[in-house]
């Protein structure tokens, strides 16, 4: 189920010429136990310092790793971690998958209303469908409670990929998903004036089978037919491909699409396009190839932001020197967008400085991704730099064998990655932080109040070893301590763990941790939306401000979509 591919799944001619619950409290809080468990979870980073294989709570594990789930995994090893969750919380298991698959901003829900504030998640496709299919096929029930709120959050889009991952795995005579509740929810779609011109966008197309050359493509060939039929009855195939087509090309939500399939490019609206598609529109050759560049200058510039809900990265691959000035505008203004975003409904006030990882093994890309953890790190740092305010907002450290202090040059995006190098050596030396702080306060007399309230660590987490049985963490505040930092300022020091992993240290890199058991302000984050931070920082819902990591994942759970979901 859900584990092989089908090489196909029908003939192809051949061509021719013509062609919730804390894990925590689960013991008690018995400290035999406890501490038991916690020497059985010790393992070593990459450079062999001391970390641990959980946090011992498997909802803080996965939402402090789930930079790991861009790569795509396999359906055993995702049902794995859905059963682990749903044997703990039934609903925090949902809600967690909800959070995976989330992309941040208002959700607009099946009957028009919007949600009163962002709602921020991972954005993560494939992971959050392969969720919802081991919910369908092991809780339908809770499955169709909550498929709409669901396509409110992600996309129509992900119900065809549903039953085309059904298809590719299972094949149509041995399909695992209940096609006929498929069928009517997407007709009820298609009725509801708030939905029915996303789902004409994303109908596949019906192709010849000579045209079917990859088993996506033949899926999606049968999806079409299978809805096809649904639609329009059964007066003839030929007589139904006809009306599906027409219904198709019906609908508004890509009227720049049928412009430029029509030829009329001078017609194409830019600001009805989507953000990733605007990206990728402009970053071709399209514009020149369309003596299209001074109109769509003239757009550019006269608008505040420009639409996107992709990632940081996506617009930070593009940055080259010499880029065309409408190439640069658009990806300083989509970026502004994003912040813009993040900004809604959330606290931004920080005493925190970020730390980027510049160390060797950050060259190698980052899980599903075509970039390094390192350009990743660099487009977060940047982005913090506009999100968190604050003494150090534009301020950051850079650390490998040593720390660096830098500051950023420019105000846009586009100017601080290009003004920016890198420096750095072999190692990954997390202590080199706490020791450039007690350097600062001891050599340079910085009183304490002027000093960063704590650490944004931007990492693949495979840190140098520390002081023997300590973690870095623990060597970072007896370092602090010793450099006569007070009690008060070590108490509510923060540090934060922000997971890029990639494989440069084998397959289980970005599974590790620095604390088990609660531990008040140690913090683990991952993915690739920095969006999430808010959860931290505190958002207009949140009444007090998260101490430890697990308080953070219920802060994201306790956002305003999830008290709609039902178990």
């Amino acid at each position: 189920m859900f584990t092989e591919k089908k090489s196909q799944l029908f003939d192809v001619p051949a061509k021719t010429d013509t062609t919730g619950k804390s894990q925590h409290g689960m013991f008690g809080g018995n400290s035999f136990v406890l501490e038991g468990m916690k020497k059985s979870a010790e393992t070593r980073s990459g450079n062999d310092a001391l970390k641990y294989s959980t946090t011992g709570n498997p909802f803080v594990d996965q939402f402090g790793t789930i930079g790991k789930f861009k790569q795509r995994r396999s359906f055993a090893e995702i049902s794995t971690d859905c059963q682990l969750l749903w044997s703990i919380s039934p609903m925090l298991a949902v809600c967690f998958a909800f959070f995976i698959r989330m992309i941040t901003r208002t959700v607009s829900l099946f009957d028009g209303v919007r949600t009163n504030t962002v709602q921020r998640g991972a954005g993560l496709k494939y992971e959050g469908i392969m969720r919802m299919i081991w919910l369908h096929v092991n809780h339908p029930d809770t499955f169709w409670k909550n498929i709409k709120l669901y396509i409110s959050i992600a996309s129509w889009k992900d119900i065809f990929l549903m039953l085309q991952h059904d298809l590719i795995y299972n094949g149509w005579n041995n399909r695992k998903l209940d096609w006929n509740k498929f069928g009517t929810l997407l007709l009820a779609g298609l009725e509801n004036s708030h939905t029915t011109n996303l789902i004409k966008k994303y109908m596949p197309q019906i192709k010849p089978r000579s045209k079917c050359t990859t088993i996506e493509s033949q899926a999606n060939t049968i999806i079409g037919k299978w809805l096809s039929s649904l639609i329009c009855g059964h007066t003839g195939k030929t007589e139904n491909y006809k009306q599906y087509r027409q219904l198709k090309t019906a609908g508004t939500a890509h009227e720049w699409q049928k412009l430029i399939s029509k030829k009329l490019m001078e017609q194409i609206d830019f600001s009805t396009i989507h953000g990733r598609a605007l990206m990728l529109l402009v970053s071709s050759k399209f514009l020149a190839n369309q003596h299209l560049e001074d109109k769509y200058t003239a757009w550019i510039m006269t608008q505040p932001i420009a639409k996107f809900t992709g990632y940081i990265h996506e617009l930070t691959s593009r940055i080259a020197q010499n880029m065309k000035p409408y190439l640069v505008h658009t990806i300083n203004k989509q970026f502004d967008t994003l912040i813009e975003t993040a900004k809604k409904n959330a606290k931004t006030q920080s005493g925190l400085i970020v730390a980027v990882d510049v160390s060797s093994s950050m060259d190698l890309q980052a899980y599903g991704t075509k970039v390094p953890s390192w350009e990743i790190a660099k487009s977060f740092a940047i982005y913090f730099s506009e999100f968190l305010s604050g003494y150090f907002t534009n301020a950051f450290i850079e650390f490998s064998n040593k720390a660096i202090m830098k500051t950023w040059i420019g105000k846009t995006l586009v100017e601080k990655w290009l003004n920016h190098s890198r420096s750095y050596s072999g190692g990954t030396n997390f202590l080199a932080i706490p020791i450039l702080f007690a350097r600062l306060k001891n050599d340079n007399n910085i009183p304490e109040s002027d000093f960063p309230t704590g650490i944004l660590c931007i990492s693949d987490g495979e840190f140098d070893k520390a002081q023997i049985g300590m973690t870095n963490v623990q060597t970072t505040l007896t370092i602090l301590k010793n450099a006569g930092f007070s009690e008060s300022y070590l108490r509510n020091f923060k540090i934060i763990l922000w997971n890029i992993p990639n494989t440069f240290y084998g397959p289980d890199s970005g599974q590790k941790f620095e604390t088990y058991g609660p531990a008040e302000n140690i913090f683990y984050f991952s993915g690739y939306d920095p969006s999430i931070l808010a959860f931290l920082t505190g958002t207009d819902v949140q009444t007090q401000e998260p101490k430890t990591a697990e308080e953070v994942f219920n802060a994201a759970m306790n956002q305003e979509i999830m008290h709609m979901i039902q178990i």
